[in-house]
């Protein structure tokens, strides 16, 4: 499922998309405020945009840059095998 484009998702597809059951999805509209759009009792979507942005607020430990610097090479001086610099 390509999710960078903005389209409505049914219930069913976020189930699969995050892998989880009815229950808990219904949870996740009724307790943890997932953006639903509702056209009828049984009929809700759920925009894909919001998805990402509903999962990306609750990601913990998010990647951070790293930038790591390492010695240039001519400051690692080698020893010789037998003990000599």
């Amino acid at each position: 499922m390509n999710m960078n484009e903005d389209k409505l998702l049914t219930k069913y597809q976020v189930m699969d998309y995050l892998n989880i059951s009815r229950r808990h999805f219904e949870k996740l509209v009724t307790e943890e405020n997932l953006p639903i759009i509702k056209i009828t009792q049984n009929k809700r979507y759920v925009r894909s945009s919001h998805l990402n942005r509903y999962i990306d607020e609750r990601t913990i430990n998010k990647p951070q840059e790293t930038n790591q610097e390492s010695e240039p090479e001519e400051s690692f001086q080698w020893k010789n095998i037998w003990g000599k610099n």
